[in-house]
């Protein structure tokens, strides 16, 4: 997937090839002031978020706040638990490109290319780690339509698991008292029950089987890829015509995904000193990174994931919401980009052996 329209989707009637741009054409901005609207708006949309939630820049800044009672065994358990779950979305991804019919690249493989891909996302736009990932498969022998391809669905399926992990808190958000935490936000306060608990997960789990009911119907998954498709500026005609047990199948899989994920934050939270119930912190942390990504505009979601994820904790950790969103992005970054950076570095020098090789 490039980042560039695909040839074949202007409408009829377009000048050809040489003459006169389109009056669209004509009125699309450049790619500086682009990006400087997308940092704008970011920007914007975050200080509206802050300032709607009551947080100042001491509180986002008041680390002793966010590390009432560290605990080095979990906060340590909780880094190979989220590289672990790094490891399993990437070879979602490889075995995707299997299923689309190209070489499965294998988990080192899927790791090495997806890591270093993902590297995009903190760029302006969604399309880079698409872009990633056509360059890196056609190194390694798989088509850049497959790599691309496969990327898309896993993504799509991705944002479908996250919602579904994400649902109670997005409908019923967090009642008051939830947590370990009073209302000042001190610790060890008594924990309260969430009001309509009951309910919450019934629907959860209601909507969770009608989205696996209309993933098992193939006209209802094939209509969303095709949707998936144009939505990314690709050709719907290429998206796949899965069978019955495609959807169902990889919708669980991301479910379960997610559910890794938000373990991984919750065992982060524990090592902090916060003893959250995982009924919160799990799909809080889901919602926050889901909506993040949504933001088109925002790279990695910056800004606006955080606004979220404090909305959705203030009631359990209080003032020490804001920081400890704060350090929840620092470790989600360092964990991700250590590995990815080293990546990179080795397929630069990889890539540049090769052209050595070539040249003589």
């Amino acid at each position: 997937m490039t980042a560039d329209p695909v040839p074949g989707m202007s409408t009829p009637g377009n000048p050809p090839a040489g003459s006169s741009p389109p009056e669209k054409q004509r009125r699309r901005l450049p790619p500086w002031a682009r990006v400087t609207l997308q940092l704008f708006l970011t920007l914007g949309i975050t200080l509206l978020l802050v300032d709607r939630l009551g947080v100042s820049a001491r509180d986002i800044l008041s680390l002793d706040r966010a590390l009432p009672d560290p605990r080095a065994v979990p906060l340590g358990l909780s880094i190979p638990l989220l590289l672990g779950v790094f490891f399993v979305a990437a070879r979602y991804w490889g075995l995707m490109v299997a299923e689309l019919g190209a070489p499965d690249p294998g988990g080192g493989g899927s790791f090495r290319i997806v890591m270093v891909a993902n590297l995009g996302r903190y760029l302006p736009g969604k399309l880079w780690p698409l872009a990633g990932l056509a360059l890196l498969s056609r190194r390694e022998g798989i088509p850049a339509s497959t790599g691309t391809t496969a990327g898309l669905l896993v993504q799509g399926f991705s944002l479908a698991g996250a919602a579904v992990v994400a649902l109670p808190i997005l409908w019923f958000g967090v009642g008051q008292g939830v947590g370990p935490l009073g209302g000042d936000g001190a610790s060890g306060g008594p924990q309260a029950s969430t009001p309509g608990a009951g309910l919450t997960g019934l629907m959860a789990v209601g909507t969770l089987l009608l989205l696996v009911l209309l993933a098992s119907i193939p006209a209802v998954t094939g209509g969303g890829l095709r949707i998936l498709f144009r939505l990314a500026r690709r050709d719907p005609e290429e998206a796949p015509r899965p069978g019955a047990s495609f959807g169902p199948r990889w919708l669980l899989m991301h479910i379960l995904l997610w559910v890794g994920y938000g373990l991984a934050f919750a065992l982060f939270l524990h090592g902090l000193g916060f003893d959250v119930p995982v009924g919160v912190s799990v799909p809080a942390f889901t919602a926050a990174y889901l909506l993040g990504y949504v933001a088109l505009f925002a790279p990695a979601g910056i800004g606006i994931r955080e606004g979220v994820l404090i909305a959705f904790l203030q009631p359990s950790l209080g003032g020490a919401a804001a920081a400890v969103a704060v350090l929840a992005r620092v470790w989600m970054t360092v964990v991700e980009l250590i590995p990815a950076g080293i990546l990179a570095v080795r397929e630069l020098l990889r890539n540049g052996g090769g052209r050595r090789d070539e040249a003589r």
